[in-house]
């Protein structure tokens, strides 16, 4: 069995990043928990409170101890959507450039990285991976264990889904997909597009999420993108674990992109 833990990196310190751990099986993968923050991890939150402010800051050391407790064993693999890189992040890389060319017409561009965002959350995440062991994989290698993987989720959820062009699944974004909708229409149109993918994610991954109603606040909303952006992480890293995966980038960062056939629901 192999752990791994995804993570929907927020580039600024003042938003929470989204975490899940899936433990690979005999038969299928499972989800053993998921949370739209370090600090609901650690807690077990259930999705009823995932609106939930909590103002407290965890580090990734914390949510790595927490996993090996809930897994009965270390972390073997992190696959996180932000920036990382053998150097310090501070513009666009190659990987960044090679993605926009392959997707760009997809729909799938990448956000280009500054200085200031992910600038130091990015180099205190990596510090904390390699602090714990993992190291960031760039390259093919036949070398599982101890892995830190960049992925996108984005493009992931083109392979999942089986869909030409990018997802409109972003709750920020729903009045430039539906922009003749009112905002409760809006909000019912990403429910939908959660839901398709989290029936995706059932045909590879045992999970037990059913979005019947994310809430009444954005923040409860938002919750629910941020945790299902982390299980895409971790789909991602099953796929790297099982070889159907190949990197976009060169030596200094990648961006490891799903190969996988379409799942079929």
């Amino acid at each position: 069995m192999c752990l791994v833990l995804g993570v929907d990196a927020a580039w600024s310190a003042k938003n929470p990043s989204g975490v899940a751990l899936v433990a690979t099986g005999p038969n299928r993968p499972r989800l053993i928990r998921a949370a739209p923050s370090y600090e609901h991890f650690l807690r077990g939150a259930e999705p009823e409170n995932w609106g939930e402010r909590i103002e407290s800051r965890v580090s990734l050391a914390e949510v790595l101890v927490e996993a090996r407790k809930l897994g009965n064993q270390a972390v073997g693999v992190v696959c996180v959507d932000m920036p990382v890189a053998h150097t310090r992040v501070r513009g666009p890389r190659y990987c960044d450039k090679a993605i926009s060319k392959a997707f760009g017409g997809r729909g799938c561009s990448t956000h280009s990285p500054t200085k200031e965002r992910p600038g130091t959350i990015s180099d205190a995440f990596l510090r904390d991976a390699l602090e714990a062991g993992f190291s960031l994989r760039t390259v093919a290698s036949d070398e599982r264990d101890g892995a830190l993987l960049e992925v996108y989720p984005h493009v992931a959820l083109l392979a999942l889904c089986d869909r030409p062009f990018r997802l409109p699944y972003k709750l920020a974004r729903r009045r430039r997909y539906w922009p003749t909708l009112n905002p409760r229409d809006g909000r019912e149109q990403i429910r939908r597009e959660w839901a398709q993918i989290l029936a995706c994610l059932k045909t590879k991954i045992d999970l037990n999420l059913e979005i019947d109603c994310p809430g009444k606040t954005l923040r409860q909303w938002k919750a629910w993108e941020d945790a299902i952006d982390a299980i895409v992480c971790c789909w991602v890293g099953l796929e790297w674990l099982a070889g159907r995966a190949i990197p976009y980038g060169d030596d200094d960062a990648a961006i490891w992109v799903p190969t996988t056939q379409p799942a079929e629901v």
